[in-house]
């Protein structure tokens, strides 16, 4: 008879019913580090299953739909670029069931284990996910139609091709989808943001855009000025989303935390004014008054924040408050150097203050999200026992 030692490792019931982690559940343990992961394996098995589902489904139906339409206009073969081209149909329908995906795969994850996040909320991220998801590909087809100019294939292997590019994307957001959280949704914001306004640059027609001003994408003078918009649009919408997820957890109310509640406020008010700058674009007459002062708004909001940030919250670390008044200066000095020694172009320093904002944004809303959702630690200990064998 020999002996067989194994190990427990002993988890707090509030641990268990906090994560809806059941006695007889098969969880997989990932250890990686120096830390160990504990992941229910029936909920990440069911995720896959649904996202692989996805995309064989998606890749069918687009096929077959892609393979109607270009019967019915009689393409014997089908350009890459252009109206009722391989770039089109494909952008079309990965853009439907892409996000009909994702809302249908959020809404099961907000049942699951996100019920704070409210309708809007999933609304919200569901169009960031159709307009990152647009980019991407309308980037992807210009590059591969820059590579393959004047190409032309035939009906079935064009809709074979829709077919794989729909399920793709499908497939993508749905895993995507599934994976939400607090830093998928910074990410979120990111990605929209920045490639947004770099998707902006690129296709706006006008490679002089830039002696003008950081605007001047969103004016009726250049190309495809609806995308700068619509990027400043909804990434004010998908922070909205941020501070109604993380200030909830902060029982951000008047009578509750009052320093914390006028933060709240002032982040809403911050997110709104930027959306506002792309909803009333820089183009001449009344527009270009009500953009002006909305973008001064904008300003002011993050001069209150970084200069009342100290009283505003009190328990933050002493780095992030020097970096704080640091960002503040850098935003002094950058005017200094256009306004009064003209040292910086007007583009220069409204991309130099604007990433200098959103890096202390970023900052503020991962020191929040610490504060708001810290890391559960807990007490425990393995416990040994031997089993005869």
């Amino acid at each position: 008879m020999s002996d067989s030692e194994k190990y427990y490792i002993e988890i707090p019931k509030a641990v268990v019913n906090a994560n809806r982690i059941h006695a007889t559940s098969d969880v997989t343990a990932i250890f990686s580090n120096g830390r160990i992961t504990l992941k229910e394996q029936s909920a990440d098995n069911q995720n896959e299953r649904s996202s692989i589902r996805a995309f064989l489904l998606t890749s069918l139906v687009a096929g077959i739909l892609a393979f109607i339409v270009f019967h019915i206009q009689d393409l014997k073969t089908v350009p890459l670029r252009g109206a009722n081209s391989i770039t089109q149909v494909s952008i079309y329908l990965s853009i439907v069931f892409g996000t009909v995906s994702f809302f249908g795969t959020v809404v099961k994850v907000r049942k699951r284990k996100l019920s704070e996040l409210k309708w809007r909320h999933l609304i919200t991220l569901t169009l960031a996910a159709a307009l990152i998801l647009f980019a991407i590909l309308a980037m992807f087809f210009k590059i591969f139609s820059t590579a393959f100019i004047g190409l032309r294939l035939d009906m079935y292997t064009t809709s074979i091709l829709v077919g794989l590019v729909v399920g793709i994307s499908t497939y993508s957001l749905s895993v995507a989808a599934n994976s939400i959280n607090f830093s998928t949704i910074t990410y979120t914001l990111i990605a929209l943001l920045f490639g947004g306004i770099l998707f902006s640059m690129i296709t706006n027609g006008r490679p002089d855009w830039w002696q003008h001003n950081f605007s001047y994408l969103g004016t009726e003078n250049v190309k495809n000025a609806m995308y700068f918009n619509f990027t400043l649009i909804f990434s004010g919408l998908i922070m909205l989303t941020l501070v109604d997820y993380l200030f909830t957890g902060l029982h951000a109310t008047f009578k509750q935390n009052r320093r914390m509640f006028y933060l709240r406020i002032l982040f809403s008010l911050l997110a709104v004014t930027l959306a506002g700058v792309g909803l009333f674009p820089n183009n001449p007459g009344w527009t270009h008054t009500v953009h002006d002062h909305i973008a001064q708004l904008l300003v002011l909001w993050i001069l209150i924040m970084i200069v009342g940030i100290k009283w505003l919250l009190p328990d933050a670390s002493h780095e992030f408050i020097v970096t704080s008044y640091t960002v503040g200066g850098l935003l002094i000095l950058s005017d200094i150097l256009f306004q009064h020694l003209h040292y910086l172009s007007l583009t220069g320093f409204e991309v130099t203050a604007c990433g200098l904002v959103f890096f202390w944004l970023i900052l503020l809303l991962l020191h929040l999200r610490n504060l708001a959702l810290p890391e559960a630690q807990f007490q425990t200990k393995i416990i040994k026992t031997t089993e005869t064998l």
